[in-house]
């Protein structure tokens, strides 16, 4: 499971565009997307490190790649990946009906957002391949569960913001809103193709929520034909609650008796046992690392350690060697040594694993 076939997963080349930027854009807005989406995925050059022992400042190209690196493959990224290509490709050419959506599911730290957002950036590289640059054409749309779910207005607020749609009577007072913005941002939709929404922190949303707020997606689709992909703790539960619980005294016994539990496929995040996915993950940090004492195959050799420490969570372990490398950098004009050492990782804080 190379590098080159995540990047292939959706037959594009949407990670060799444009360099990581100077600061994190906001995926939440649609320029923050459109340049998360195209930068490129790689090291800093060895060109533009520091001298090594040299004293770096906090936006030193090797410390700001250090602090995300590249996107590590995982056996649920992987596959992920592919069963969202596979979904997407059929939904993409279908006319009746509502799509079929998808849902993220897993434990926290196991790497679901990411598993959301390189969807997305595949989605977006395969249209620009197949279709050409179009400044007009707005192929995915990322939101985050809004902090207020009451009504149809509160949903549609974070579709709205994404597309730069203005929702206020006065934009320079934030608290006087329009009305309801559902049928302006189905219209943007509509005339930018948009063909994916990806919804982020799902678990968010209370039981009294549910509901209502699965009743407004499906009035979205009703009126857009996107697929929707749910992302979130326990969504899988959520979006089984909204499609049939409510609605489950209503349906014929042989339907009741018949109904699956999902039926909508769901992407697993989990945390990754000790062995060889494990192995390959912590190679996988091992060569990205951009450290000038750093030997190949090091962080392999304390595999079973880094296991121990993260529980086999790559938010955890991602934690941990990110923070050890900038760290390392960092203080190399004082210990002489620009690597990654046991010593190191046990003076790093992560929460898992950490001893008292």
């Amino acid at each position: 499971m190379s590098r080159e076939k995540l990047i292939r997963a959706f037959g594009t080349s949407v990670a060799e565009t444009v360099t990581q930027p100077i600061d994190p854009p906001l995926l939440t807005t649609r320029e923050g997307w459109d340049l998360s989406a195209s930068r490129r995925l790689a090291p800093p050059k060895r060109a533009d490190w520091a001298p090594k022992g040299t004293k770096v400042g906090p936006r030193d190209p090797r410390l700001m790649y250090h602090a995300e690196m590249l996107p590590v493959l995982t056996p649920a990224l992987w596959k992920g990946l592919l069963d969202a290509r596979r979904q997407l490709r059929k939904n993409r050419f279908r006319s009746v009906g509502r799509a079929t959506d998808m849902i993220i599911d897993g434990d926290r730290g196991t790497g679901k957002s990411t598993l959301l957002v390189q969807i997305g950036r595949g989605f977006q590289g395969l249209i620009e391949s197949d279709l050409g640059p179009d400044p007009n054409r707005i192929p995915v749309i990322y939101i985050t569960v809004p902090p207020e779910r009451e009504n149809n207005l509160d949903w549609s607020l974070p579709l709205a913001e994404f597309l730069g749609l203005n929702h206020t009577i006065n934009p320079d007072d934030r608290n006087r809103r329009t009305a309801d913005m559902t049928e302006p941002v189905a219209h943007v939709m509509r005339q930018a193709k948009t063909r994916l929404v990806l919804i982020d922190g799902i678990n968010r949303i209370q039981d009294n929520e549910i509901a209502s707020a699965f009743s407004y997606f499906e009035t979205l689709q009703d009126r857009t034909n996107v697929t929707l992909i749910f992302c979130g703790t326990g969504a899988r539960e959520i979006v089984h609650e909204a499609r049939y619980d409510k609605r489950r005294k209503n349906l014929p016994d042989a339907v009741k008796t018949k109904a699956s539990f999902s039926d909508l496929p769901v992407l697993w995040a989990g945390h990754i046992p000790y062995g060889n996915d494990w192995h390959s993950v912590v190679q996988g940090f091992d060569e990205d690392l951009c450290l000038y004492d750093h030997n190949p195959g090091a962080l392999l050799k304390l595999s079973r350690y880094l296991h121990k420490r993260t529980d086999g969570y790559i938010s955890a372990l991602s934690d941990l060697i990110c923070q050890a490398a900038q760290e390392a950098i960092e203080t190399a004009p004082e210990t002489g040594t620009e690597a990654i050492t046991k010593e190191l990782l046990d003076d790093i804080r992560i929460g898992r694993g950490d001893s008292r």
